[in-house]
């Protein structure tokens, strides 16, 4: 691997001080370098946009709620439109690039959501909510994809989460055989996600490599892991899609654990993943007491009540004596 390939970061540091090659100071140097002090200024400056921006936007959306009767349709549709025009013309004028452009997008694209929303009360165009989350995630789709900002594309994966849920309820009409099948696919969504994100930071790309987006995703794929892996453990029949979505759910989980354990090591993804794994156990445990006691309700509670405090200290036993290698592996 070339010199300029090396990543610098932490461990790099702490590996050349610890061989010799770096002298204290240059290590200190080495370290303000790479997490400098005023870095806290930047990060409150930013939040505190961001913060701002959010409120902005739930102030609009309130006026619209709580002033629906009293506002005619023209200055309903004038008035976000203005809104999208001025944000989306601010944020070509301060760069698609920059901070307060990508804010300015994100904005944009909720007023987009707000729009079509009161298209919809206006004209009564009876059209079911998942045509309306569809419409709204193919809209700020080119927009997701030339700001480079991660909050706004967890913008758009948010309501393509929900258009995919409302249009299993409400178009696809599933067979009680085959409902539980939309964990697969919210699961197989935000795992692609999970793996799109893993895949550009591994390629440099600073913006996708943000810590929380890993966070966030890994979160999003185990939630729906979770739900059919724990119903499966739990059912005396399971249908054919809860056996599907259920041994989906179990093997996601371990493939989870393998790569935030040996292949990119997280503490905080181990953590959730082993989390979410205890949950699954717990649910078995209940399984197999009741099956076990039979009526017995209050032995049955009491017996799973150790066996959740057997579970989750063994996990936490697990995850402390795995945590200093962990954090090692990540700086």
């Amino acid at each position: 691997m070339a010199i300029d390939q090396v990543p610098a970061n932490r461990r790099l540091v702490e590996e050349l001080y610890a061989n010799g090659y770096l002298t204290a100071a240059a290590r200190q140097a080495a370290l303000e370098f790479l997490k400098p002090h005023d870095q806290w200024s930047l990060w409150i400056s930013r939040l505190l946009l961001i913060v701002g921006s959010a409120l902005a936007l739930s102030g609009v959306v309130y006026f619209f709620a709580f002033n629906w009767s009293q506002i005619p349709p023209i200055a309903k549709f004038a008035s976000i439109q203005i809104g999208i025009v001025a944000a989306v013309g601010a944020a070509s004028v301060w760069g698609f690039t920059r901070t307060h452009g990508q804010v300015l997008v994100v904005g944009a694209s909720v007023l987009v959501g707000v729009f079509l929303a009161v298209f919809g009360q206006v004209y009564q165009t009876g059209a079911d909510a998942f045509e309306l989350f569809t419409a709204w995630s193919v809209l700020i789709l080119g927009w997701s994809v030339i700001s480079n900002f991660a909050p706004q594309w967890a913008l758009w994966l948010a309501v393509t989460n929900v258009a995919l849920g409302l249009w299993w309820r409400q178009a696809a009409l599933p067979s009680e055989e085959m409902a539980f099948l939309i964990y697969a696919y919210l699961a197989l969504l935000n795992g692609m996600a999970l793996a799109v994100r893993e895949w550009g930071a591994l390629r440099g790309v600073d913006w996708i490599a943000r810590r929380w987006t890993r966070v966030l995703l890994t979160i999003a794929t185990l939630l729906a892991l979770l739900v059919p892996a724990s119903t499966l453990v739990m059912a005396d029949d399971p249908t054919t899609s809860m056996l599907v979505a259920g041994i989906m759910g179990l093997i996601g989980h371990v493939v989870l654990y393998s790569a935030y354990r040996h292949l990119l090591p997280d503490a905080w993804a181990v953590s959730a993943t082993v989390l979410s794994g205890c949950l699954v156990l717990d649910a078995a445990a209940y399984r197999i007491l009741s099956s076990a006691l039979g009526d017995n309700t209050a032995a049955t509670w009491l017996s799973l009540g150790l066996a959740t405090l057997v579970i989750f200290a063994t996990a936490m036993v697990y995850l402390r004596s795995i945590a200093p290698k962990l954090k090692a592996a990540h700086d």
